[in-house]
């Protein structure tokens, strides 16, 4: 078995974990903090970077999500009864703001949920196997079934014959009717030519071919979404066979219970259109899908709760964590674990003026909450740093926070500044503010920040700063 760490492959009880891993090391100088810092690369548990951040999301706990699977977590354990739930697969959609930490958070989810009492967990990564310009919901299943189909293989776990044979058969004719739609591109060369290779390879090299059409842009693109949307109904039928079969052969090898799916990378997609045509427009396509899946939503969905719940029950917000009680007093533990979060990226050597940790507990207070702000932070911190002082201090961080200030605010509008002035108003009253269109632009940009189930928002802390913000809103 290779080792969890490093390329995130298998280890027995482990996800198999599909993404790019780039060597992050803690930082002991200055000219090491820039590669610690790295705000697109989630951390899993086996990192040392990894912060424990369970309990410090207001009324979210992460429990919803075993439970909402049917998993019981009694002794500490995790276990998923197959026979109670063969015919009863959950969908989870899991909506938050950007930089909330989802990604890491699933990632110490899967861990736990996998092994042989449980799941066999596949994560596909769409923001680094798919085209963020195009996606549709099509080019995701055949992302799950690819994904699904190398762990399988590389595993050595022995699915039916005849089924891989079925499905491998279903898709020369799907290519067949590709490669006759086509005009004036190069048709896809997959199918019987790997016969010889074995029915894996065969397969592996369908979906492969498959995945890089739809990454295409081109007519070839539009031809295999047409051909597999217009066959949609036998290729449901053979996606959840597939499944099954899968499912049936982990348990027979002492693998896990049943197959889970966790698809993350949508809220990185280049427009809310393309998100929204994934989710709601062909949320038809998604009812008739029968496997487990916790589904990762942009902030802007969650709005669509009502419709998404046409779908499933299970659907959560997944908030930044709570760092402040509304009056604005510290939560300790919040506050000293997103400490944590600095140091083991950031040797504590390298923080100035720092006594009592008071200037990294004031990155954390600035940050709001949210784990990626806070490294933005101390990266603007950094950007400032007296390179013959060789330390992060406090002159250095406050014109790191008036630039990030400056850079945040810049472009908000007067309708903006107006929503913001109300919010204010509304929370120095205990009031709830109404949610409208403004207000899910606003999150979106991670102008306010939402917590517990999304019924508290506050300003980003850093806004606050801002002088535009002071001259409009006030301090």
């Amino acid at each position: 078995m290779k080792s969890g760490k490093g390329k995130g492959g298998t280890v027995a009880n482990k996800p198999y974990i599909c993404h790019k891993k780039y060597r992050m090391r803690k930082a002991y100088k200055l000219e090491e903090i820039d590669q610690a810092l790295r705000l697109n690369e989630p951390v899993g548990p086996d990192h040392e970077f990894h912060t424990d951040f369970s309990g410090m999301r207001g009324e979210f706990e992460e429990k919803i999500v075993y439970r909402s699977l049917n998993v019981s977590t009694a002794g500490g354990k995790f276990r998923y009864n197959y026979s109670t739930n063969e015919s009863n697969k959950s969908l989870i959609f899991l909506g938050g703001m950007r930089g909330t930490g989802k990604t890491s958070e699933l990632m110490g989810y899967a861990q736990k949920l996998s092994g042989p009492a449980c799941f066999f967990v596949v994560f596909c990564r769409l923001d680094e196997d798919l085209n963020l310009n195009d996606m549709e919901y099509m080019d995701i299943l055949i992302l799950q079934l690819e994904k699904l189909t190398a762990r399988l293989h590389e595993e050595k776990i022995k699915v039916n014959e005849g089924a891989l044979e079925s499905l491998g058969k279903w898709f020369d004719q799907q290519i067949v009717e590709i490669n006759r739609s086509i005009k004036g591109e190069i048709g896809l060369e997959v199918g019987a030519g790997l016969e010889k290779e074995g029915i894996w390879a065969k397969l592996l090299g369908i979906f492969a071919e498959l995945k890089a059409s739809v990454f295409a842009s081109t007519g070839r693109t539009t031809s295999v979404r047409t051909v597999l949307k217009k066959n949609f109904l036998p290729f449901k039928e053979k996606f959840n066979e597939f499944v099954a079969e899968a499912s049936l052969a982990v348990r027979k090898a002492g693998k896990a219970q049943d197959i889970l799916f966790v698809v993350d990378g949508l809220e990185k997609t280049m427009t809310p259109e393309i998100r929204r045509a994934i989710v709601i427009d062909e949320s038809s396509y998604i009812r008739l899908i029968q496997a487990n899946t916790i589904f990762i939503l942009p902030i802007e969905l969650m709005k669509e709760r009502q419709r998404l719940r046409q779908l499933t029950e299970f659907v959560s917000t997944f908030p930044n964590i709570k760092i402040q009680e509304r009056g604005g007093a510290d939560m300790p533990k919040a506050v000293a674990r997103l400490t944590e979060f600095v140091y083991r990226r950031i040797d504590s050597s390298l923080f100035g003026d720092n006594e009592n940790d008071e200037l990294v507990k004031t990155m954390v207070r600035h940050c709001g909450g949210n784990p990626r702000e806070l490294l933005r932070i101390v990266s603007y911190a950094n950007f400032h740093a007296d390179e013959e002082k060789g330390k992060l201090d406090k002159a250095a961080l406050d014109k790191g926070l008036r630039k990030l200030s400056r850079e945040t605010a810049q472009y908000l509008s007067a309708k903006d500044f107006e929503k913001l002035k109300e919010l204010k108003t509304n929370n120095e009253k205990g009031l709830d503010t109404d949610y409208d269109d403004t207000i899910d632009d606003l999150l979106e940009k991670v102008i306010i920040y939402e917590y517990n189930d999304g019924t508290y928002k506050r300003v980003n802390p850093v806004v606050e700063l801002s002088a535009i913000y002071q001259q409009r809103v006030g301090n």
